[in-house]
């Protein structure tokens, strides 16, 4: 049993499996998570097939947490089938920003984690531009 949220990541291309990776070079190997791939070449019958099988892998006790990289793709729309278990929520955009907070904050409980996330969302877009530089020296 995991004393974590279980957590599925679900993007177009390797984008999913790049940002985990990416994520467990900041905090250290995760456990309790799993990565669904979505190409153009692939089968939606097959694709759904594996996100449950996948889903099924996972420690859910304290819930589900699905990670998709944008709204209206077939990711979400996928993963919006999961809807039908409790204590699940989806959600999309995820980034490196995102995911990390996840990462540090999901031995809590599914509504603390979504709050997380928002503000995580609200708090991990910076823009910059050379005018910004001004008044630096």
């Amino acid at each position: 049993m995991s004393d974590t949220i279980g957590l599925l990541i679900m993007t177009h291309g390797d984008f999913g499996k790049a940002a985990i990776e990416s994520a467990q070079l900041i905090v250290g190997k995760q456990e309790n998570y799993e990565t669904v791939s979505v190409f153009v070449v692939d089968q939606v019958d097959e694709l759904k097939q594996e996100m449950f099988a996948k889903a099924d892998k996972l420690d859910t006790e304290k819930g589900l947490l699905i990670l998709t990289d944008i709204v209206g793709g077939t990711p979400i729309n996928l993963a919006s089938y999961l809807l039908e278990r409790e204590n699940t929520l989806i959600a999309s955009g995820v980034n490196l920003p995102v995911l990390l907070e996840v990462l540090m904050n999901r031995s809590g409980d599914l509504q603390r984690l979504e709050e997380t996330i928002r503000t995580a969302y609200s708090q991990g877009l910076s823009i910059r531009t050379n005018k910004d530089l001004e008044g630096d020296e």
